[in-house]
Parts: C-alpha cells; sequence; structure tokens
C-alpha cells in the first residue's frame, strides 16, 4: 500500500466504516481515509488479516484509530451482530463504505439460503445500510458510498437467484452491480432532506483486487490481457470513492452515480422497479 499525494479534504473526528477492507479498493480507501485523520473500522470476515491490515495503516500513516471488527457479508446474523457491538462501542457514524463483494463461478448458497452473489452483494449493502440507518441519521451530514460498477446488466427482478435461468457467475455479478446502484437510488429518495446522502460509484476495470480469486483459468486470462489495454490501478479505481467520503466538493450531493469524479448516466433508474427490488429485500431480510 503506498500513500498517495497529501489529501486536500480533513477527516480528523469523522468515523468510517468499510467493508471489505483488507484487499483491493477497500484496503486503498481505508488507507487513504486514515491519511486523512478519519477514525476508521474496519469490516472484514478475516479479523487475523484485519488486524495486519489495521497494522500496516498504523505504520503508515501514523493513524492511532484503526479498529477491527467481524462481520460476513452473506450472512444476515453476522450483519446484525456486527450492528449491534458498534452500537455498543460508538453512538455515532459518518461514513459507511460498503465496498465488500464476490465474484463465484459456480452457484452457492448463504447461510440464510440464498444465492451467495446476491446475499453478499446487494443484500449485505442493503442490510447493512437499514441497520445502521439511525446512526447515520443521528451523525448528519453523513454519506453512504456504495460500490458499484460499470459493468451492471442481466437484471431480471423475477429470479434474482437464478433459481429458473441457468447459473453464470459474470451475470450473477453483472446482476448485483445493477442492483446496487437501484438500491443506492431508493435509498437516496428515503433521504432526502435528511442530511444523509446516499450515491454509487464505478471504480472501472481493476484486475488486481480479490474479486477474480475464484475465477477460471481462461476468465482470469481474460482479464489480465483486458487489464493491460483498459486496466485501472488500484488506487486509480479507488479514488471517487474516496473523493465521495470525503470532499466538502460533493457536500450534500444525493443520489448520484459517479466515474471518475464525474456524474454519469444510470440505465437503471427505474422507480417501479427499484422500488420492487427493495419490497423483495425486505422480504428476504425480514425489514420491512
Amino acid at each position: 500500500m503506498d500513500i498517495a499525494q497529501p489529501p486536500n479534504a480533513s477527516m480528523k473526528g469523522k468515523r468510517v466504516i468499510i467493508t471489505g477492507p483488507t484487499s483491493g479498493f477497500g484496503n486503498e480507501i481505508a488507507l487513504q481515509l486514515a491519511a486523512m485523520g478519519a477514525e476508521i473500522v474496519l469490516a472484514c470476515r478475516d479479523v487475523k488479516l484485519g488486524g495486519q491490515v489495521a497494522d500496516e495503516i498504523a505504520q503508515q500513516t501514523g493513524a492511532k484509530s484503526c479498529t477491527v471488527m467481524h462481520v460476513d457479508m452473506s450472512d444476515q446474523r453476522s450483519i446484525h451482530e456486527f450492528a449491534r457491538q458498534y452500537r455498543e462501542k460508538w453512538s455515532r457514524l459518518d461514513v459507511l463504505v460498503n465496498n465488500a463483494g464476490i465474484n463465484r463461478s459456480k452457484r452457492q448458497t448463504s447461510a440464510d439460503g440464498i444465492e451467495l452473489t446476491f446475499a453478499t452483494n446487494v443484500l449485505g449493502y442493503f442490510l447493512l445500510t437499514r441497520d445502521l440507518l439511525d446512526l447515520l441519521r443521528a451523525s448528519a451530514p453523513s454519506r453512504i458510498v456504495n460500490v458499484a460498477s460499470t459493468y451492471a446488466s442481466d437484471l431480471d427482478l423475477a429470479d434474482l437467484q437464478f433459481q429458473r435461468r441457468a447459473y453464470e457467475g459474470r451475470k450473477a455479478y453483472a446482476q448485483s452491480k445493477a442492483c446496487n446502484r437501484m438500491l443506492t437510488w431508493a435509498f437516496a429518495r428515503r433521504l432526502e432532506g435528511s442530511g444523509v446522502t446516499a450515491n454509487a460509484m464505478a471504480p472501472g476495470l481493476v484486475v488486481k483486487t480479490g474479486l477474480y480469486r475464484d475465477a477460471s483459468p481462461a476468465v482470469k486470462v481474460l482479464m489480465h490481457v483486458l487489464g493491460l489495454f483498459f486496466g485501472r490501478t488500484v488506487a486509480q479505481g479507488s479514488d471517487t470513492a474516496i473523493w465521495l467520503a470525503s470532499s466538502p466538493d460533493v457536500e450534500g450531493i444525493n443520489g448520484k452515480f459517479f466515474d471518475q469524479r464525474r456524474e454519469i448516466m444510470c440505465k437503471f433508474r427505474d422507480n417501479a422497479a427499484e422500488e420492487k427490488l427493495w419490497g423483495i429485500c425486505e422480504e428476504l431480510t425480514g425489514k420491512s
């Protein structure tokens, strides 16, 4: 991990939760926000690895507040327990960065019996945000930053878990990224005027993350080749999320989709579809 040029924003006194912080984007986001003075909570499944990351952040930034907490973003009980423990420790939350994600080549199910990519990449974002929404409201102005993607498609609201369709990992992942955007817009509507903002961003093609660790050899070769021509570094891919979490330039900006710090259009803006997805997420998580 390398610290970028000195930031022009201060995060001193701000508490930030970052999911999936032990590799890739999450790791870089945590490092850079810590360098700005943020009090970081590393929300990770592997707490041993999280501890190593916390030590590295402390060594590189001098950060004195980098806490590791366990959460499995595919497991609803684990998410609830994380939120409960967080409340026991702190009474405020300034920024929530939903970043943790997976890409599985074969269909698997979570501890709750839900298709694993959807459970992690979609319900994980939804449930953690819902569980912490009261703290975000109480800490306003505060921010929700959802790591989405321009690689988003194959949305089937009637078959989100690939129970009817043949499962393909790339389709499940692309669908989950479409859902990330849609839920961002649904949250943004509900939060309008509250002082809490919800925005989504696209990191671009970044091969050197943990996202493709379970891909087939052929896919790994393809991603390597694409990365040579079209890829971004981890630092480049993380930059917009860091900016959305910290910059005064986006204070009060709500319900937008950004790539390289520029707002871009989203073809998945459809209130009816977003509300249908919201209802499905409520049903699957028991959050009505």
